[in-house]
């Protein structure tokens, strides 16, 4: 493609993006779905404006390093620590009964075990980019249901490293001792490091750093990818690293300045990486099998839906609390394009598998504020009837009240 084909394929891109962006924004819904609607529209099945779809795959690996970071910047420490029990036990759980329905479905269909294993994972990934814009846009980051959600999000980003050593010993790939070891001995270290700096809050940064405002952009890049770079190199996940440094980043007296030059970079890529979703999408094989899609789709909403509300009731929270934090999480994540992927080239998955999985994660992804709107209308509606019971209930105690005094 020449550089006018690459000008007109870049303004096509921005003009859907803005104008899908615009128009879903008056219905609350976040611009990670208009970005995924404008890569199925200029996609290789859709217009075909962009092919290149490897590289904008690495530019969205990219996004999701930053998003982790601005992840690290925006967490409550003290107050993930207060909610470890909803945190760790209700991810072990919710993942623990995932991967029980879908190998039993796997028996029941007559898949292999291993494939059953892998959607069980797959379908256990929540999206934090897209919880993160639902509960910014409602105003309930800081809430407890924002924090259960996100305790929960963190320990399934966590849970990443150990699912992909699982899935590499299911594909027949030989798994070093030694890599082990450096992965855990590594991921110890760092964790114990994040938690002394961030026992020792306020920590500065020289001035003479960033001074500038071009040093404060680099200084701030350098923080994110550096953290993310080490982490990969010892075989733990990148975004893990990024989120970490967003942590330290957040316990000194600089956050601030990080977050307001760089939140232009974060929001560009972030984009791209949701713009690449769309894109892997056949929309061909897509048409061929759309009921076959929205069957599993909301099979998923209902599966995720019921098994965090029923683990989060069962972990002592209400009734409320915990089916708005189930249908928060009801969507499948972006970390899960990436198991999906490792499933075909491990083969535990064919080619039409690994479509159908990247279409049902894009399909829950763009209709995931629906769902979540759907279940906050249910719960409004029987709250208001509770209280219209609760509220007959006391008059006809009155009134038998009042027949007994005359």
């Amino acid at each position: 493609m020449d550089m006018n084909g690459v000008l007109f394929a870049i303004v096509g891109v921005l003009l859907f993006s803005f104008l899908f962006a615009y128009t879903l924004r008056v219905f609350k819904i976040p611009a990670a779905v208009a970005y995924i609607i404008t890569g199925l529209v200029v996609g290789p099945s859709g217009l075909g404006w962009v092919q290149d779809e490897v590289l904008l795959e690495h530019l969205g690996e990219l996004g999701v390093i930053m998003l982790m970071f601005f992840v690290g910047m925006e967490v409550s420490m003290t107050r993930l620590v207060e909610h470890w029990r909803i945190s760790v036990i209700g991810t072990f759980a919710q993942m623990t009964l995932s991967v029980a329905v879908c190998s039993l479905a796997a028996w029941l269909m007559d898949w292999t075990w291993q494939a059953g294993l892998l959607f069980g994972f797959i379908i256990s990934m929540s999206s934090t980019a897209v919880v993160l814009i639902m509960l910014k846009d409602s105003e309930e980051l800081e809430t407890p249901l924002g924090q259960h959600a996100l305790g929960i999000l963190l320990m399934q980003d966590l849970a990443i490293v150990p699912i992909m050593i699982v899935l590499g010993m299911l594909g027949g790939n030989e798994i070093s001792m030694q890599q082990v070891m450096i992965q855990v001995i590594g991921g110890v270290v760092l964790l114990g490091l994040v938690v002394w700096i961030l026992r020792h809050p306020g920590w500065h940064i020289p001035d003479a750093l960033k001074q500038t405002l071009d040093k404060r952009i680099m200084m701030g890049l350098l923080l994110c990818f550096a953290a993310a770079g080490l982490t990969a190199s010892l075989g733990l996940s990148a975004p893990f690293g990024a989120f970490l440094a967003g942590m330290v980043l957040n316990s000194s007296d600089q956050a601030e300045w990080v977050e307001e030059h760089l939140r232009s970079l974060y929001v560009v890529f972030v984009a791209i990486f949701f713009l690449s979703v769309g894109m892997l999408v056949d929309l061909h094989f897509m048409w061929d099998h759309i009921y076959l899609v929205l069957v599993v789709t909301l099979a998923v909403f209902v599966l995720n839906s019921g098994i965090n509300t029923i683990t989060l009731r069962l972990l002592g929270e209400s009734w409320a609390m915990s089916l708005m934090t189930g249908a928060l999480l009801s969507q499948i994540g972006e970390l899960s394009f990436l198991l999906a992927s490792l499933g075909l080239s491990l083969h535990i998955l064919n080619h039409d598998g690994h479509q159908m999985a990247m279409i049902v994660i894009a399909f829950s992804l763009i209709l995931s504020p629906l769902w979540m709107l759907l279940i906050r209308v249910m719960i409004q509606r029987d709250m208001l009837r509770m209280d219209d019971n609760t509220l007959d209930t006391r008059l006809h105690s009155l009134l038998q009240f009042l027949r007994i005094r005359k």
